[in-house]
């Protein structure tokens, strides 16, 4: 094992609440950062890996202990490079998958939980290596304060023909989305913890003619969460192969104090 490899049971021996040094430092190339703002980033790539750069230990600790806590394959290693640790998952959490990741999804929206109750909202979503094999890179920025804490809800747009909605979504949300495309949908499937439609034809997937359908489901659904004070937090998407790819995923929150 090289130096810079570390096994899956890291410890955070000696946390410190300081952030890592500006990248001018990082590098080695001396010099002052005029950058009022700090900005950090996690992209998920490879098929396994997820890299922190310019996390805080604190932070990094955290984000660890969701991976640890929420992947149900666990961490094989960590690795320490410049300004970044980068852990290498179990399993293939970032692989093709025609059904929906639902476990990799659910623990990028743990990551994004855990980020914004330190403090760390988003940013941006940003890609521009145009690597096959890079998803988004989630950018932060560490917010002056710490936010209120939300409800989070996962949306995934795949097969050309199915929706889900994950990580327990209420009840009436669910009604109501159904209520709203009842002439469009061929079957649904709900239980607590998600919510899963199959639309008629392939409304993902249209024909040229037909792609302003699809645009105007995408806002209606959007107005429906809207109705149940859900925002749309960020979105995350993946790139698997030139003619293979996840639409976006869509991240909601919702102020735990709201009251409809």
């Amino acid at each position: 094992m090289s130096d810079l490899t570390k096994s899956a049971s890291f410890d955070y021996t000696e946390v410190s609440t300081a952030a890592p040094p500006p990248y001018s430092h990082a590098m080695a190339n001396p010099g002052l950062s005029f950058c009022q703002s700090r900005f950090a980033s996690i992209t998920r790539h490879g098929r396994d890996r997820i890299r922190l750069t310019n996390l805080s230990e604190v932070e990094i600790a955290d984000v660890h202990q969701i991976m640890r806590t929420f992947w149900p394959r666990g961490i094989d290693k960590v690795y320490l490079q410049k300004a970044s640790r980068e852990f290498k998952l179990g399993g293939y959490a970032w692989r093709y998958d025609p059904n929906g990741n639902e476990q990799a999804m659910m623990l990028t929206l743990r990551i994004l939980e855990v980020m914004h109750g330190l403090g760390c909202v988003i940013y941006s979503p940003i890609e521009v290596t145009k690597s096959l094999s890079t998803n988004d890179a989630l950018i932060f920025r560490k917010a002056n304060h710490r936010p209120p804490p939300c409800e989070w809800l996962n949306v995934l747009f795949h097969g050309g023909d199915k929706l889900k909605i994950l990580n327990f979504p209420p009840s009436d949300l669910v009604n109501d989305i159904i209520a709203t495309f009842m002439i469009d949908i061929q079957r649904h499937d709900v239980t607590p913890d998600r919510a899963k439609i199959k639309f008629k034809g392939r409304p993902w997937r249209p024909r040229e003619s037909n792609g302003a359908e699809t645009q105007l489901k995408l806002l209606a659904l959007l107005e429906t969460f809207e109705r149940h004070g859900f925002t749309l937090y960020t979105k995350t998407s993946a790139r698997f192969t030139n003619d293979r790819s996840e639409s976006d995923v869509l991240v909601f929150q919702r102020r735990n104090d709201w009251v409809d």
